[in-house]
């Protein structure tokens, strides 16, 4: 929804000096007519801010644009809006490569965009700050010129100093700590800029309604090396002891003993869990993920994906760890994925219970290798199968599951998926008819995609849609939607 720009435009410009200080060279002149008459936040900020390079330029198109019309679906407060486009516009626009996809290719989706959004509209229909649901993005962050992956230490410690953060995000001495042990554990003596060979890191950020934002830290180990490069560790630096698409996961006992007591038991009901799969089945490792927090609040997340089993059955097993995850709110959780998967897959549904099937693929999604066992892209993203992600939480003895579907690769086109998830949504027993204040009859899912990824319409394919998730947490069940800005779709 859009917001009239004579009553607007003033307040901007104080939120924009307010952030970057008095001297901040904001334009003068009043913002154009729009044919319209009417402009968003993003076309105002676009006026005000001072002119960007071309490639900048190019990243506050393809990022600020959709994220922009996110927060306004949201219904995130005005000033909250502005501080957090001016975030993006002064703190993440810079650190997402060069305007092309020269350089080293992103692994964070499958089309090679270094950018993933994704929003999660609560059961209850608004968060507890009264937006209507809760907005986030990650970034692979590159340098903006080679194009080259950034090293995570250096770009965590950026964003949380007094000029990284612009007073938005809010981070103390305490929030570092489970992200520099597990750094240590993943690069042992590794003292150089650049970013682990091999390696890959991103930085999600969780923004708050009430202006701030929390920030997460994603770490990809390297494959396992080669005999050539095991001799050069073996002469003086010591090696990760876990590796990419390993299924050996008895070193992070190491690791949750040196983060908090607390994760031994969750890890252990998890590892039970995995040491009776046969090997196809097995998970194996592809990210370790925690959040930026005081460690009496954090958790560790375990990524992984199994060579086979896309059926209903193989991600009922994986989310309830084989039926040792059985509470109440699990059953609860368990009938609303089964309701979800039906509508998404209804050629693989429940009834049915055989593999997902594949629809016809465009080149850039075929698989081009395999890492035991995981197919990849030609830009080494993993292609098929189903990602799974165990939240650990110190004190808990249990784990909380999570399952990624694949949208973009089983599904036929992206207004498919848009309806299908607002199938699932109408269900009686869930309820949820449209965001407060916002769209609502039949298509409001569709719309509030169309209206933050305008660059081609749902139907033509699969690719705006990388994800869509259900998890049980701490409060029951949640429902995500990952999008993918397919920044390079119309330069190809």
């Amino acid at each position: 929804m859009a917001i009239d720009p004579t009553s607007t435009e003033a307040a901007v410009r104080a939120i924009v000096l307010s952030l970057f200080g008095e001297d901040f060279p904001i334009r003068g002149g009043r913002l154009p007519v729009l044919e319209s008459n009417r402009a968003s936040i993003y076309d105002i900020l676009t006026w005000v801010l001072p002119s960007l390079t071309p490639t900048d330029e190019f990243w506050w198109r393809k990022l600020g644009a959709p994220f922009s019309s996110m927060l306004q679906t949201a219904k995130f407060p005005f000033s909250s809006q502005c501080r957090f486009l001016c975030f993006v516009y002064a703190r993440i626009i810079n650190m997402m490569g060069p305007a092309n996809s020269s350089g080293v290719a992103s692994v964070m989706t499958i089309d090679g965009s270094p950018v993933e959004l994704s929003w999660v509209i609560p059961p209850t229909g608004t968060t507890k700050d009264r937006a209507n649901r809760e907005v986030r993005f990650a970034i692979e962050p590159r340098d903006p010129h080679s194009g080259m992956p950034l090293r995570g230490s250096a770009v965590l410690d950026y964003l949380v100093s007094p000029n990284g953060s612009l007073g938005i995000v809010l981070c103390d001495e305490d929030n570092m700590s489970w992200r520099r042990t597990t750094e240590d554990f993943l690069f042992p003596n590794y003292e150089k800029n650049e970013i682990p060979e091999g390696s890959r890191f991103f930085v999600g950020f969780d923004f708050n309604p009430a202006g701030t934002l929390s920030l997460k830290a994603y770490y990809l180990p390297a494959p396992s090396p080669t005999p050539s490069l095991i001799q050069v560790a073996s002469e003086g630096t010591s090696r990760s002891p876990i590796n990419l698409w390993d299924v050996d996961y008895t070193p992070l006992r190491r690791l949750v003993s040196q983060l908090d007591s607390g994760l031994v038991k969750p890890l252990e009901l998890l590892l039970s869990y995995f040491e009776c799969l046969d090997d196809d089945y097995k998970p194996r490792i592809q990210i370790l993920a925690l959040d930026c927090v005081r460690s009496s609040k954090n958790r560790l997340k375990l990524y992984c994906r199994p060579k086979v089993g896309t059926s209903w059955s193989d991600a009922k097993r994986s989310l309830t760890l084989g039926g040792r995850l059985n509470s109440p709110e699990m059953q609860v959780a368990i009938s609303h994925m089964e309701c979800l998967w039906n509508n998404l897959f209804p050629n693989s549904a429940s009834s049915v219970d055989r593999d997902l099937d594949i629809p016809c693929l465009d080149e850039a999604i075929i698989p081009d290798s395999e890492e035991n066992g995981i197919k990849l892209s030609r830009a080494q993203h993993p292609i098929g199968g189903l990602l799974y992600y165990y939240s650990l939480v110190a004190g808990k003895d249990t784990v909380f599951p999570k399952v990624y579907l694949p949208v973009n690769y089983y599904c036929k086109n992206d207004l498919c998926i848009t309806q299908a998830v607002e199938r699932f949504y109408n269900q009686k027993n869930i309820g949820i008819l449209g965001p407060r204040n916002g769209h609502s009859g039949l298509g409001w899912v569709s719309r509030e995609v169309e209206e933050a990824f305008v660059h081609r319409p749902l139907h033509d394919r699969t690719g705006i849609h990388t994800y869509v998730t259900f998890a049980l947490k701490s409060g029951g069940w949640e429902l995500t939607s990952y999008f993918s800005p397919e920044v390079w779709l119309q330069q190809d």
